[in-house]
């Protein structure tokens, strides 16, 4: 449905460069990455807010790169949500609608059944002002959507609301999505919100991509540090793979860790801490990866405890708050921290 080829925009001293992205029909594509990656001058590049130096955009096979915004029929909800606050919600959803001059009635219809879809009848007359931004943002969404676009672009649409309107609305993101089946790129920088919503991720830094994958992709097979950085692998070593063996030799004291990756050579291993099992007791029969070591410190996140291991290698675990409470894991107790072959990821050294 819309693709970007080698797409590449200066603004000032930042670049977007040479990215190229192809998302299916009817797909749920976030784009995650941090605070200045590129990720809004991208969606404003499809958007045609920005016209690009290099590249191409491709909207369902049309090149729409020298098209006008208002030409490529897409709906685009901007981080500050962009409502006009002398209008209505009513009033503001059927907007795009009376720039094209669609029938009054037609336009009520659409309103009003994106207003149900959304859950916001109720708001249609109050003025924006006076609404939370959870509500806002349900404005926002249903002004693009009512425009029937082929492409809807999502720029941080979450960033303004609390923890707890964030998750219902990511909910609200994903029945809407399956009901409509409308593409959609959301730009974001939390990879919460990212697991709620996305069908497949793109990460970008620096103005380039850095992988396209699925969330099991991108959250347990990390393409490079900075991905495997960015999703919070946490455990990440230099090492190097001896040829014909699965051992790992990290460049920490020399140990040496088994994966089932088949990579050789100079690497980097990274392993997600929520995949770092903790032991109050060695084990009794055989067993590889296993590392002893006092609970360095300890961090009550609520539903799950993080803990760090002084071994060596030295590890981070996550485990859930009765296990915790269960066995003690209290700072200073020693602990055997086992790490699964199968959850050991390597990826070349840059």
């Amino acid at each position: 449905m819309i693709a970007t080829d080698g797409l590449t925009k200066r603004l000032g001293e930042f670049e977007l460069v040479d990215v190229t992205v192809s998302i299916e029909e009817g797909e749920y594509f976030v784009l995650l990455g941090p605070t200045g990656a590129g990720k809004t001058i991208f969606v404003e590049c499809v958007a045609g807010i920005h016209e690009p130096e290099r590249g191409r955009i491709l909207i369902d096979h049309e090149d729409v790169t020298r098209l006008r915004p208002e030409e490529r029929r897409i709906g685009y909800v901007p981080q500050d949500y962009a409502l006009f606050p002398h209008l209505s919600a009513r009033r503001n959803i059927g907007f795009g609608l009376e720039v094209r001059r669609v029938a009054s009635t037609e336009i009520a219809a659409r309103t009003l059944g994106l207003a149900r879809l959304l859950g916001i009848e109720p708001l249609l007359d109050r003025p924006i002002r006076t609404l939370s931004g959870g509500e806002r943002q349900r404005v926002a969404l249903a002004r693009a959507l009512a425009i029937q676009p082929r492409v809807l672009l999502l720029d941080e649409p979450l960033s303004a609301v609390d923890e707890q309107t964030r998750e219902a609305l990511c909910i609200e993101l994903k029945r809407i999505h399956r009901e409509l089946r409308t593409t959609t790129i959301h730009v974001s920088h939390s990879f919460e919100e990212t697991l709620s919503v996305a069908d497949r991720i793109g990460v970008i830094n620096h103005g380039r991509i850095q992988q396209i994958g699925s969330a099991g992709d991108i959250f347990r097979r990390p393409a490079n540090e900075f991905v495997a950085r960015f999703v919070r692998s946490e455990n990440i070593f230099p090492a190097v793979v001896r040829q014909g063996t699965p051992e790992v030799t990290l460049e920490v004291e020399g140990t040496v860790m088994r994966s089932v990756a088949t990579l050789e050579g100079p690497v980097m291993a990274s392993v997600r801490p929520e995949d770092v099992e903790v032991w109050v007791a060695p084990p009794t029969g055989e067993a590889v990866n296993v590392y002893e070591g006092p609970i360095e410190q300890v961090l009550d996140r609520g539903a799950t405890v993080k803990l760090w291991i002084a071994s060596t290698p030295p590890l981070k675990a996550i485990v859930l708050r009765p296990r915790w409470l269960a066995d003690g894991l209290s700072e200073g107790k020693v602990v055997w921290a086992h790490v699964p072959p199968e959850a050991v990821h390597l990826f070349p050294a840059e």
